[in-house]
C-alpha cells in the first residue's frame, strides 16, 4: 500500500519502531520471545547468531513489514499533533477586537482543519483494519475452512466428483440466469470473470477457484429451479456444492476479496438450501472478512487506488451489506456491523456484457436502498442498546417516509414485474416487523394493530402473484419462507388479541408525532365484515403458500406446524361469523 508520507518523517526518520513488530527467524524457530533489537535482537546477541538474525532486516512477516508500521506511526503522530493544535485553540479566549472578516477566516480556517482531522482518522482507521487482515496468516488454510463451514453445516453435503460439464448451451443458459436475477442484485463478481473461469474449465485448466465459482453458481441456479428436495434439480444442485467442497482449504482463504467472493456464492446457495447450509453464520464470516479487510470504508484520497479495483471493493461491500441485512431482519438478530461504521459509495454500472445494463444497475440500487431504508429503523427499535425507548412513533414515521420515497422510485423504473413484487414484499414484512417491537414500556396503539393487518393483507397478495407465476418464483428464498411464517404468527396475534378493533366498524386515528415534519397515513375506512372476508382471504393465500410451496421447497418448520391448526381454527371462526 503506498502511503504518502509526511516531509518531517523523510527529513528525520525513524530508526526504530515504538513496538515489537515480529520475532527474528532465529527466536520465532526457537519459540523464544524475541525484545526486537536493531540490529540484532537479545537472544541472538547471547548464541552469538548476529548473522542470521533478521531484526535488522526487511524479512518480515507479510503485512507486518517494517516500512508499514512506520506509516502507521507516522499517521497516529501527525493526527495527535493535529488534535493538540485544535484543543489549544478552542482553549483560546476570543478577542473582543476580533472584525467580521477575521471571525470569517477562522470559521473557514476551523472547517478546514476539521476536515483534516476527519481525513487523518480516516487515513489511520483504513491502514489499521487492513493490518489486522494479515493477522490470520499464522492459521493453517483447512483450519480457517473447517471455522467457517463447521458451525454453518446443518446436515453435511456430500462429497462428490463432477467428471464431465454438461454442453456448452446448457451451461451458458444457466450461468446467464444467475447473472440476471443474482449477479444483478449482488455484482460481488464481474461476468468476464464468470466466463473465464467456464473457458478455464473446458480448456482442461481451471484452478480450484474456477471450479467453485462454476459448480456454485451452477448448484444456486439449479437449487432455484427445484420445488422440492426430492426432485432431479434439487439433486444436481446437491451434486454441484458437493463437488467443490474438496477445494474449501484453498479458496477460503482470510486476507483476500476472492476468498470473500468465494464466500458469498456459498451465502447464495445456503439461502436455496437451508437443508444442508445456514446462512446466517456463512453471512456473519463474509462480514468479518470484509471489515478486516477495511472494505467497509472508501480509501482515504492519500491511498491510490485504481478504479477498477475500488468499484470492485464497493460491489462487494454493498453485496455483503445486502445480504447481512436481510439475514439479520428475517431472523431478528444483530447486524454485524453498524450503519454508522460505515463509509462507502454506491458503486458503477455492473461489470456486464451480454445483460441489460439499465436493469441491472436499477436492481442493485433499488435493493441498496430498501436495505438502508430498513436497517436504521430496526436498529433504533431493536438493537439500540440498553435504553428502551419511549415511543415507536418517530422511527416509525420516518421509516414509512422512507419507504415511500422508495416504493415511488420503484414503481418509476425499469425493473421487472418479478422484482418489483419480491422487494415490495420484504417492505411489507419489514413494515410489519417494525411495528412489533419487544423493547417498549407500553404495547402498540390500535391503530400500529390495524396497519399490521393491513400490511399482512397486502403481503399476503404480493407474495400470491409472486409464488403463482412458476418463472417468478425461482427467485424466491428460504428467506421468504421465514418472513411468510413471521407475517401469519402477527396476523393471528391481531385478529385473535385484538378482534374488537380488527373486526369493529371504528377506524383509530394514527397518532400524533411532535418530533417530525411528516405524519402517519389514516387508515383505510372498512366495515367489520370487509375485514373479516380480508383476513380469512390473506389466511388461506399464506397458507397455501407455505403448504404448497416454500414450505414444500424448504421444507416446514416447527413454528409452522404450531401455526397451521390456528390458522384453520381462525379461518372456520371468520367464516362462520361472516356467514
Amino acid at each position: 500500500m503506498a502511503v504518502a508520507q509526511s516531509t518531517r518523517f523523510i527529513d528525520h526518520p525513524q530508526l526504530c519502531v515504538s513496538r515489537q513488530i515480529s520475532a527474528c527467524s532465529v527466536c520465532r524457530g526457537k519459540k523464544i520471545k524475541c525484545d526486537g533489537l536493531v540490529p540484532v535482537c537479545t537472544p541472538c546477541q547471547r548464541s552469538r547468531r548476529d548473522s542470521e538474525c533478521t531484526t535488522g532486516s526487511d524479512k518480515f512477516a507479510r503485512g507486518k513489514e517494517r516500512s508499514y508500521v512506520t506509516a502507521l506511526e507516522t499517521r497516529l503522530d501527525s493526527l495527535e499533533k493535529i488534535i493538540a493544535q485544535a484543543k489549544d485553540h478552542r482553549s483560546a479566549e476570543p478577542s473582543k477586537e476580533t472584525t467580521q472578516v477575521e471571525t470569517a477566516r477562522t470559521t473557514k480556517g476551523q472547517r478546514k482543519e476539521e476536515s483534516h482531522v476527519n481525513e487523518l482518522v480516516s487515513d489511520f482507521g483504513f491502514l489499521s483494519v487492513n493490518a489486522t487482515s494479515r493477522d490470520f496468516d499464522g492459521l493453517a488454510q483447512d483450519v480457517f475452512a473447517q471455522l467457517i463451514l463447521l458451525p454453518s453445516t446443518v446436515v453435511q453435503l456430500p462429497m462428490s466428483d463432477v467428471d464431465v460439464l454438461p454442453s456448452r448451451p446448457t451451461v451458458t443458459s444457466l450461468l446467464q440466469y444467475y447473472i440476471d436475477h443474482d449477479l444483478a442484485l449482488y455484482p460481488f463478481m464481474s461476468e468476464a470473470k464468470i466466463f473465464g473461469s467456464v473457458e478455464a474449465l473446458y480448456e482442461g485448466h481451471g484452478s480450484p477457484f474456477d471450479e467453485w465459482t462454476v459448480y456454485m453458481i451452477l448448484a444456486t441456479v439449479l437449487a432455484s429451479f427445484s420445488t422440492s428436495p426430492e426432485d432431479g434439480s434439487y439433486a444436481e444442485a446437491v451434486h454441484y456444492a458437493g463437488a467443490v467442497q474438496k477445494h474449501a482449504k484453498m479458496v477460503l482463504l482470510p486476507g483476500s476479496l476472492q476468498a470473500i467472493q468465494m464466500m458469498l456464492l456459498l451465502v447464495q446457495y445456503s439461502m436455496q438450501d437451508p437443508h444442508h447450509l445456514d446462512s446466517w453464520y456463512l453471512v456473519g464470516a463474509a462480514a468479518r472478512m470484509m471489515v478486516d479487510l477495511g472494505l467497509h470504508q472508501d480509501p482515504p484520497t492519500s491511498v491510490k487506488v485504481k478504479d477498477a479495483q475500488l468499484d470492485l471493493r464497493r460491489r462487494i461491500f454493498h453485496s455483503v451489506y445486502s445480504f447481512d441485512r436481510a439475514t439479520t431482519l428475517v431472523h431478528r438478530r444483530s447486524f454485524s456491523f453498524t450503519d454508522d461504521s460505515t463509509n462507502v459509495a454506491l458503486p458503477k454500472v455492473p461489470n456486464v456484457v451480454f445483460s441489460n445494463l439499465a436493469q441491472s444497475r436499477n436492481l442493485m440500487l433499488e435493493m441498496i436502498r430498501l436495505r438502508q431504508a430498513a436497517s436504521a429503523p430496526y436498529q433504533l427499535l431493536f438493537r439500540s442498546g440498553p435504553d428502551i425507548p419511549q415511543s415507536p412513533w418517530p422511527t416509525i414515521c420516518a421509516a414509512h417516509q422512507a419507504f415511500s420515497e422508495w416504493e415511488s422510485q420503484l414503481h418509476q423504473s425499469e425493473v421487472q414485474r418479478s422484482f418489483k413484487l419480491s422487494f415490495r414484499s420484504e417492505m411489507l414484512y419489514t413494515k410489519i416487523l417494525l411495528l412489533s417491537p419487544t423493547r417498549l414500556k407500553q404495547p402498540i396503539e390500535d391503530y400500529g394493530q390495524l396497519r399490521i393487518f393491513d400490511h399482512a393483507v397486502a403481503y399476503s397478495r404480493t407474495m400470491s402473484s409472486l409464488i403463482n407465476d412458476r418463472v417468478n418464483a425461482t427467485i424466491c428464498t428460504s428467506y421468504d419462507l421465514l418472513r411468510t411464517v413471521f407475517v401469519v404468527q402477527r396476523l393471528l396475534k391481531v385478529c385473535e388479541r385484538h378482534a374488537g378493533i380488527c373486526f369493529g366498524d371504528s377506524v383509530p386515528h394514527p397518532p400524533h408525532v411532535s418530533e417530525s415534519k411528516h405524519s402517519l397515513p389514516m387508515l383505510t375506512a372498512r366495515s367489520g365484515r370487509e375485514r373479516r372476508s380480508l383476513a380469512i382471504e390473506a389466511l388461506r393465500l399464506l397458507d397455501g403458500i407455505v403448504r404448497n410451496h416454500l414450505g414444500k421447497k424448504y421444507g416446514i418448520s416447527n413454528a409452522w406446524r404450531e401455526l397451521e391448526p390456528r390458522v384453520h381454527r381462525m379461518q372456520a371462526s371468520l367464516e362462520a361469523r361472516t356467514i
